[in-house]
């Protein structure tokens, strides 16, 4: 099992480590439904350096990735980040991934465990492409800083302030003379911002964080806390909502999709699917009545028809009630429609589809709107 860089920092703040994608990491710190309540009143900091991090340079790398890759990079100005799937033949998901364009090199964001999964598959289709790929998923460390307080606590560290910024556009720092590059994501419904620095200068960010962020009642959160945030926000995440079973369209992915730049691995695929056809499951959102939360495989129904399944579950503290993401067939996605969720024990919950995401918080004002 791999240890987080910050692995002793989070032990002695009483963390309850857990293992997640090959990863020890915080399930808590004790008490998840205050780190919850910190994320959407104030703020939080999440170690995210499980994370997967690639990063390509050389004279070819933006038009080997223009090849392979769903979005459009070519047309990024430094800066500028965007969301985006690596997909098969099929057009069937390998993964999904923020793609952010420095000066002279591409940075991939990918779900901890999936980097060395796309690195093979970059090296193969390589071939004569003059690209470096280098995995930088165990030497650089990435803290997420999340709520309403979130960019106050980066103005409080950095003196001369921050750009205002679009979500995945980002910066490059210096902090205690170690890189530091600060992406706007949204991670919870909430304003937020990712920060990657070298495993060595990690710890001291850490702190500084934490001491400048007190008097925001700031709070170290856990990975339970962001699950229930992010359920609530209505992002998928791959491995849970979605694999290589999943075309992006099934999972609402059009922002990691371009209609425009051409030919991609997969593209015809996808563009058949909005040009001439549709899917047949969509990825919703389902309100649950009572307290019981289903589980993850449990099976949606609409009588004694079965029309869908269960994929991540919570019981949301904002709406108290429990909340679900799941893929449902079409012809039942409208939003109010009724449906019964089975449980493991047979009995059955009664649910109503509703749209994502379930909570629009902070993030929705955008970073390049005024007093945000």
């Amino acid at each position: 099992m791999k240890q987080l860089p910050l692995n002793k920092a989070h032990k002695l703040l009483g963390a309850n480590l857990q293992d997640y994608s090959g990863w020890t990491a915080p399930a808590d710190y004790g008490d998840k439904l205050s780190e919850y309540k910190a994320v959407r009143e104030n703020v939080g900091i999440i170690d995210l350096s499980s994370r997967g991090k690639l990063k390509l340079s050389g004279k070819d790398h933006l038009k080997f990735l223009q090849g392979m890759l769903s979005n459009d990079v070519i047309k990024l100005e430094e800066g500028q980040g965007v969301y985006a799937t690596i997909l098969t033949v099929k057009g069937r998901m390998i993964s999904d991934m923020k793609v952010y364009k420095d000066k002279d090199s591409v940075l991939l964001d990918l779900e901890p465990g999936l980097n060395q999964k796309v690195l093979e598959l970059l090296t193969k289709f390589r071939l004569s492409y003059k690209a470096n790929i280098d995995d930088l998923s165990e030497t650089t460390g990435l803290i997420s800083i999340q709520g309403p307080q979130a960019r106050k606590l980066l103005e409080m560290l950095f003196e001369e302030g921050i750009p205002q910024m679009e979500e995945l556009n980002f910066i490059q720092k210096e902090f205690m003379d170690s890189d530091l590059m600060i992406a706007c994501v949204n991670r919870t419904g909430e304003k937020g911002f990712d920060l990657y620095i070298e495993n060595n200068a990690l710890p001291n960010l850490w702190e500084d964080l934490l001491k400048k962020g007190q008097e925001l009642n700031i709070k170290t959160v856990g990975y339970d806390a962001l699950d229930i945030l992010r359920i609530e926000a209505g992002l998928p995440i791959y491995n849970i909502d979605m694999d290589e079973n999943n075309i992006p369209i099934e999972a609402g992915l059009w922002n990691a999709l371009d209609f425009e730049k051409g030919c991609y691995v997969g593209q015809e695929v996808v563009a058949r699917i909005k040009w001439r056809g549709h899917v047949n499951w969509h990825l919703m959102g389902f309100e649950c009545d009572g307290e019981l939360v289903p589980k993850i495989g449990d099976e949606i129904f609409d009588g004694e028809r079965k029309i869908g399944r269960i994929t991540s579950s919570t019981f949301s503290a904002e709406f108290n009630k429990p909340l679900c993401l799941g893929y449902i067939r079409r012809e039942f996605n409208d939003p109010g429609t009724k449906v019964s969720i089975k449980l493991a024990d047979n009995s059955e919950i009664r649910a109503e589809v509703a749209e994502l995401p379930f909570y629009k918080g902070s993030f929705k004002f955008q970073e390049n709107t005024a007093n945000s």
